[in-house]
């Protein structure tokens, strides 16, 4: 057995998975790094040398690019109350999905198991597409659903995936030159992708807490509307509990310092303004500086890029639904970073990770978790009191 990244950096792997997906010979499985990361492995006993897994990676050579133009730019977000209360932003991903679900198609996106694990799945139903609904904030497992991607394409029904960008490419890669007419691809504007590890050893630490397990987490609950969010922790006794989302020490970790990201994140090919997918999505913030006159509700507004011919088709079918205006790019530039350039690391990384692999995600979650803006302007005292009053603003 050695590592596919013997001749790489991790810096090259973002962990999709295709490359087993792939493999003729099933010669490719995943193990974790120290630092809570998969990363994939080659039975050289297996192994035929056909080289299929490299000449397929999202990251081997630079991806297809699409440059957005203004005019494809918009913020958008659906009519439905009820779609807005369970989105993060505006409901685009439930919109667009709509369109696939109504004529007998399939939509693929990511769910909690029954372990609270972030997976990609397909959904038929609404009801299994609610799933789907909201911010998981950790990287996904895709496992083998590139074989269940091109199952549904062969059906000839339209096909939605939705997911970070390098997942995205890699399913418009697994199907080579060929890409099908009827496979629509929607990417988010990633931050990056923390570890799973580490978010599982979270989930673990605050069941521990409350003695009950934990079947969801909701990071971007709209309890106090979408511009202060809160973090909920669904249980599997029906029971839920919620806190304002920068008094949650694992999204201060995640959003407050980038340190827990994958390494691959830090020079990610795919961000920037040039896209590889039909349609992006994402927040847009500060969208009521520009436009208060349509969108200053606390409700929810998206960011919507589209891309491609397809993406075009496809957002025409939305436009019912929703509340739109075209706006300049450059109006989501200035607070989408991944728009314009990769996460860059907290500068405290590798500290961070050698105090995690000695003492585990609760040390370095509570030690770390008040390095967000308020550390540098405020005392540590402070700063704790903060979030001591934080925590118990919200109770539900």
């Amino acid at each position: 057995m050695s590592c596919y990244l013997d001749s790489f950096e991790k810096a090259d792997c973002c962990g999709c998975k295709l490359c087993a997906s792939v493999c003729p010979k099933e010669a490719i499985s995943f193990s974790f790094d120290d630092e809570g990361f998969w990363y994939p492995q080659i039975d050289d006993e297996k192994c035929i040398h056909c080289n299929k897994c490299r000449l397929l990676c999202p990251l081997n050579e630079k991806p297809l690019e699409t440059i957005v133009e203004e005019n494809q730019t918009y913020a958008a977000f659906s009519k439905s109350d009820e779609i807005l209360k369970h989105s993060a932003s505006g409901g685009m991903f439930t919109v667009l999905s709509d369109v696939i679900l109504s004529n007998g198609g399939t939509v693929f996106g990511h769910i909690y198991d029954d372990n609270c694990r972030a997976v990609c799945a397909s959904a038929v139903t609404s009801e299994e597409r609610n799933k789907m609904c909201g911010s998981k904030y950790v990287q996904s497992d895709m496992g083998n659903i590139y074989a269940e991607i091109k199952s549904a394409v062969q059906t000839g029904k339209s096909v939605l995936f939705t997911g970070t960008p390098c997942q995205a490419d890699a399913v418009r890669k697994s199907f080579g030159k060929n890409l099908p007419e009827n496979l629509y691809t929607v990417a988010l504007v990633c931050h990056g992708v923390p570890s799973p590890k580490i978010f599982a050893e979270y989930v673990a630490a605050e069941e521990k807490k409350v003695g009950k397990k934990i079947k969801d987490v909701v990071f971007r609950d709209k309890g106090n509307g979408w511009k202060m969010p809160l973090i909920r922790h669904c249980y599997v006794d029906g029971s839920n509990a919620a806190k304002l989302l920068n008094a949650d020490a694992f999204n201060n970790l995640f959003q407050g310092t980038d340190c827990i990201l994958r390494p691959s994140c830090f020079s990610c090919r795919f961000a920037g303004k040039k896209r590889t997918e039909d349609i992006t999505i994402a927040d847009f913030w500060g969208i009521e500086d520009k436009h208060a006159d349509m969108f200053n509700d606390n409700k929810g507004v998206s960011l919507v890029l589209v891309n491609t011919e397809k993406g075009k088709e496809l957002f025409s079918k939305c436009e019912s639904s929703l509340v739109f205006k075209q706006v300049p790019l450059s109006d989501a530039q200035a607070r989408n970073i991944p728009l314009n350039h990769p996460s860059v690391p907290f500068r405290l990384r590798e500290r961070v990770f050698r105090e995690y692999k000695k003492h585990g995600a609760e040390y370095i979650l509570r030690k770390y978790m008040l390095r967000k803006q308020f550390s540098s302007t405020l005392p540590v005292r402070a700063v704790r009191k903060v979030f001591r009053i934080a925590r118990r603003i919200v109770k539900k």
